[in-house]
């Protein structure tokens, strides 16, 4: 697995930066599992959140 550091920013009636660390096989598993941790955590669905870099640490 590799890991992957992801910004972008969520909008839940203001826009909010984040930065998160994520292990995945692949780039695009790693904004699947992005968007889940959202998801399940915050509730927040996949339209308000805007990814905007994607890095392998």
């Amino acid at each position: 697995m590799k890991r992957f550091s992801i910004s972008g920013s969520i909008n839940i009636g203001s826009i909010r930066p984040f930065t998160k660390e994520v292990d995945a096989a692949t780039e695009n598993a790693a904004k699947s599992k992005l968007y889940a941790l959202f998801g399940s955590n915050n509730g927040i669905k996949r339209s308000k959140v805007k990814i905007e870099k994607i890095e392998q640490l």
